[in-house]
């Protein structure tokens, strides 16, 4: 029989991370393997609901985490296995902060609200517009090179001063769950202010819990003129973009995650990993000194 490669800490460790439940079907592409490993661990990064979790496929598993303490606490109470909330998270280490000039005022991409989105577009989609709104006019792209995707994307981010982020509770594949999604993270590292409506999933409001991190539109407020209103006050949105950015880097990197998933699962962290949570935190630790100190767009 096939031999599982030997590990410096003597322990083998099988992680199955994908989108939808159906992802961890694959597991069983290993065969015989399967049962080799000294820990089976599971993380789905997307939507799910527990009915559609095949019991005898996690059964195999040790551990599976979801991006919602909701749905954890539901596959817990379905299948009575150890279902464990670990939140998304981004890749921040050599991510610098655009602290000179950002040229998009206001940065709406994928999902979005039609209403205020209508609202935007009519007030600054023309020629004459003082303001720049960019927006997504395409649905489900193919992407001809996703780094190249990628790369343009976070320089989109890096450049816009605000960022539009609606909690994903009337997306079916959420089933009425409303966890804390890229967007957010994706906003918060590269200094975007997020302006929409929070996420409200049981366990978010931790992890968002500093001054501004989001602004929710006010209630029966007239969207453009409340975005006119952030977008005057430039001092604010220098300080927020900063600030969002420190808390990024100190709390929401993927480094975090995989620290959390190795203690829940009684594993060692390797030296390397601890080494680069200390440069985080270093690197955090001294902007957030400095949001006192004025910057400029």
């Amino acid at each position: 029989m096939e031999q599982l490669p030997s590990l410096g800490s003597g322990i083998n460790v099988l992680l199955i991370v994908g989108l939808g439940s159906q992802f961890l079907l694959s597991m069983h592409t290993l065969g015989p393997l399967l049962k080799r490993f000294d820990v089976r661990i599971g993380y789905l990064l997307d939507g799910f609901s527990a009915n559609h979790l095949n019991p005898a496929t996690i059964s195999c598993l040790d551990y599976l985490f979801t991006i919602s303490q909701d749905m954890a606490d539901s596959v817990r109470e379905m299948h009575g296995i150890n279902a464990m909330y670990l939140p998304l998270a981004t890749n921040t280490l050599r991510v610098e902060l655009n602290r000179q000039h950002r040229w998009i005022d206001i940065l709406s991409y994928g999902r979005r609200n039609e209403a205020i989105h209508r609202q935007l577009h009519a007030r600054f989609g023309g020629a004459e517009s003082d303001r720049f709104y960019l927006y997504s006019t395409f649905s489900k792209p193919d992407l001809l090179d996703r780094g190249e995707h990628v790369m343009l994307h976070s320089r989109l981010l890096n450049h816009a001063k605000i960022s539009l982020c609606f909690e994903a509770s009337d997306v079916p594949r959420f089933y009425q769950d409303s966890p804390l999604l890229y967007r957010w993270l994706e906003g918060w590292l590269y200094g975007c202010t997020i302006v929409g409506k929070r996420p409200f999933g049981s366990g978010v409001a931790e992890l968002m819990d500093w001054e501004n991190s989001a602004i929710d539109f006010p209630r029966g407020s007239d969207a453009v003129e409340f975005l006119e209103s952030l977008l005057a006050d430039q001092d604010f949105l220098q300080q927020n973009s900063l600030r969002n950015h420190c808390e990024c880097l100190l709390r929401h990197d993927w480094r975090y995650r995989l620290r959390d998933l190795l203690a829940i699962a009684s594993l060692p962290v390797p030296a390397r990993l601890d080494a680069e949570i200390q440069a985080l935190q270093q690197k955090g630790d001294r902007l957030l000194e400095e949001c006192r100190i004025p910057i400029y767009f």
